[in-house]
């Protein structure tokens, strides 16, 4: 043996390999991983330390079977990533052939220093076959992945980066190369044996760099050699390069991501709750320091993978709101510019952060910038309508909505600086408890004009038990259009004999769009007279006509204590379908389209009930890509019901665009499920050339023309 190395030699009688064979002084290699190491851990030191920046409290640690499940499903199965399957089954198999790459490159340096694991024999063949076929399908997925953004181009990668060519090109180099010094090794191996069946077992050991030690059959002992040394160190540098990188670059997301998978929001869709609100200061998130620190690490997991924008309403008709570019880039670039600046100033960090004269600079300019009107603008956080879509689709689970609420706040309530639109609907509100402006006192009286008042008993009615409280909402009472829907309703349940009763005047808002448009004093109110009024009634079971209601009911009236059964109609229809309660006569069929409500679908999951109903009836629904999870926002969410939309030059507007997408199989009927989407899906077909043709129908008014 050479004193400063192992040399190689051809074959073993037992299968393995030497470690650190044919370089010199390989154990130099272990002193200088320490700098890559230590940049890493300062990198990742730098980035907690501008997390706990965060002043709003997120510490989630409830139900840690749940979370560690998550970290682990996401992790290790990639579930988010390959919903979208080409590029996420690439990513799978580079998220493998890395993690396999780095196990036997830890187990081999062991079994070199400490004879364990014994990585010789049967034992050596299929590790090293195993790493063989992952590491060659993690090139496989980095190749896909680069003729994806640089070849195919989908409009979700608009922002390609430099950078993220050098990152791609890194790990590629390092995977190829990984490759060309096993070619090397083998081929040393087959002309230093003396006969093929001392190093055969690399064919099944190694089987993808058998074929790279083609490259070196014409190469004398000497040349391979040398190549495969200069390789060796050239592979160890850029590997160290990628370690270091990784806290300064998108490759960042290896860490945040497991992260963000375990304290991802495990509670149904909701709004943030403010509390104390007496006692508070002020509203909402004027400065990016106030968000809390999931928020703030939220910024550092994005990817820009683009499925939010890709997936979003608002980007889609030209809008300024782009949820992955106008917002969470945008916010993450004024963090890094305004973070030296607030580490430097906060007397809970140290001082270890100098700065230059030019870092001042930059920093004194990020603090003076503005993050909810030069950073984040207005017209960016208005044009959300709370559809999901990119909450839904984000791999890492960043929640956009919930900071782009943080943010109305704090206009709405904070600055007084809204649309005129907003303010009247609040107006409203307070006056009227509707955004309608319809005098309170006439709630009830929808009944009467459809002639359905002795079906219904309005609370009190002393003695009166009911099972379910029949929760109408707003539009049931005040738009024209939708009463009918109210309507066929209650005909359907007084038919299959449900047991409810209903509020009338004493009925308010379910504040599902104060909320959405940032007035969380006004939602408070109106939900807690809600609450009041349902627990005065000892109400335990509730049925919303709307989906706003639905959700908002469910799933946040409980953050006030306000917890019910609580069920959207499609749901009890269903039922009462299945249990033989009511009956169609379905011998007509019906070609339909169906429009997903974004609150029903992608909140809360319901996408089967109102299919099961239209089958029930008769209808036979086209096949669209824009449906269920992938459904298209009617463009009424987020209280943009009450806000004016003006089309963009070259775009529909987002009512438009998606009732041409319903259109589009030539359907009799449109079926909807919500009374905003029964209006905008309406608005828009009759914005078009078939507006005479194509009916817009609600699921229970469907239902009801058809029942025996």
């Amino acid at each position: 043996m050479n004193d400063s190395y192992h040399p190689i030699e051809g074959g073993y009688e037992i299968p393995m390999r030497v470690v650190g064979a044919n370089i010199p002084y390989e154990w130099l290699i272990y002193i200088l991983m320490l700098i890559p190491i230590g940049i890493l851990i300062y990198g990742v030191y730098r980035r907690i330390r501008i997390w706990r920046l965060g002043q709003g409290e997120q510490h989630r640690i409830d139900r840690p079977e749940v979370r560690i499940w998550s970290l682990i499903s996401n992790t290790l199965a990639q579930k988010q990533l390959i919903r979208k399957p080409v590029v996420g089954w690439m990513h799978f198999f580079l998220f493998w052939g890395f993690i396999f790459l780095f196990l036997a490159t830890v187990a081999w340096a062991m079994w070199s220093k400490i004879n364990f694991p014994p990585m010789v024999g049967n034992t050596y063949i299929i590790a090293s076959a195993i790493v063989d076929i992952t590491g060659f399908l993690a090139l496989i997925g980095i190749l896909v992945l680069a003729i994806t953004r640089y070849i195919v181009k989908p409009d979700r990668l608009n922002d390609t980066l430099p950078l993220d060519g050098w990152i791609l090109l890194l790990i590629f180099t390092i995977l190829f190369t990984g490759y060309i010094i096993e070619g090397a090794r083998i081929a040393a191996q087959i002309k230093l044996s003396t006969m093929m069946t001392q190093i055969i077992y690399e064919k099944s050991a190694s089987p993808i760099g058998w074929i790279f030690a083609v490259i070196f059959n014409g190469s004398s002992v000497a040349s391979i050699l040398l190549w495969h040394r200069f390789l060796w160190w050239f592979h160890m540098t850029i590997s160290f390069i990628f370690i270091a990188a990784v806290p300064f670059t998108k490759l960042w997301h290896i860490f945040t991501g497991m992260i963000a998978y375990y304290v991802r929001d495990l509670e149904p869709s909701h709004i943030r709750m403010v509390y104390n609100m007496e006692a508070a200061e002020s509203f909402g998130v004027e400065n990016i320091e106030e968000f809390g620190w999931k928020d703030l690490m939220d910024l550092d997991a994005c990817i820009r993978c683009g499925r939010c924008q890709e997936a979003c309403p608002a980007y889609n008709t030209g809008k300024l709101l782009n949820p992955k570019i106008t917002l969470i880039q945008a916010m993450k670039e004024h963090l890094d510019k305004k973070a030296p600046y607030l580490l430097k100033s906060n007397p809970d960090t140290d001082e270890n952060l100098a700065l230059t004269d030019d870092t001042d600079a930059v920093v004194s300019g990020a603090h003076d910038a503005s993050l909810i009107y030069d950073v984040v603008t207005p017209d960016v956080l208005w044009s959300c309508t709370n559809c999901r879509g990119c909450v839904y689709h984000c791999p890492m689970f960043i929640e956009h909505i919930d900071k782009i609420t943080d943010m109305r706040r704090n206009l709405v309530m904070w600055q007084g600086d809204m649309p005129g639109e907003a303010q009247s609907a609040f107006t409203n509100l307070e006056r009227n408890y509707n955004p309608w402006g319809v005098g309170w006192a006439s709630r009830a009286d929808w009944l009467q004009e459809r002639g359905i008042s002795d079906l219904v008993n309005i609370l009190p009615e002393d003695g009166q038990e009911f099972e379910y409280l029949l929760f109408g909402g707003c539009a049931v009472a005040f738009d024209d259009r939708f009463k009918r829907v109210g309507e066929a309703l209650v005909k359907i349940l007084h038919r299959a004999g449900v047991s409810f009763s209903y509020l009338g005047t004493q009925e308010h808002c379910c504040g599902d769009s104060a909320r959405r448009l940032g007035n969380e004093y006004l939602y408070q109110s109106l939900a807690l007279h809600n609450i009041e009024a349902f627990n005065s009634y000892g109400v335990k079971k509730i049925i919303c006509i709307c989906p706003h209601g639905y959700n908002v009911i469910k799933n946040e009236y409980p953050q006030m204590d306000g917890k019910y059964e609580v069920y959207h109609y499609t749901e009890i229809l269903q039922k009462l379908l299945a249990e033989g309660k009511l009956e169609t006569n379905n011998s007509e069929a019906i070609r339909l389209s169906y429009h997903d409500s974004c609150f029903l679908g992608r909140h809360n999951g319901i996408y089967q009930a109102p299919r099961d109903i239209l089958e029930w009836a008769g209808g036979s629904m086209t096949s669209l890509d824009t449906s269920r999870q992938f459904g298209f926002c009617c463009g009424a969410g987020g209280g943009r019901m009450w806000l004016e939309e003006e089309a963009v030059e070259g775009f529909k507007r987002i009512n438009e665009a998606r009732a041409e997408q319903l259109m589009k199989p030539d359907p009799q009927v449109i079926a909807t499920n919500c009374p905003f989407c029964l209006t905008m899906i309406s608005d828009g077909v009759k914005a078009s050339d078939q507006g005479e043709s194509i009916k817009v129908m609600d699921v229970a008014e469907i239902l009801l023309s058809t029942l025996n």
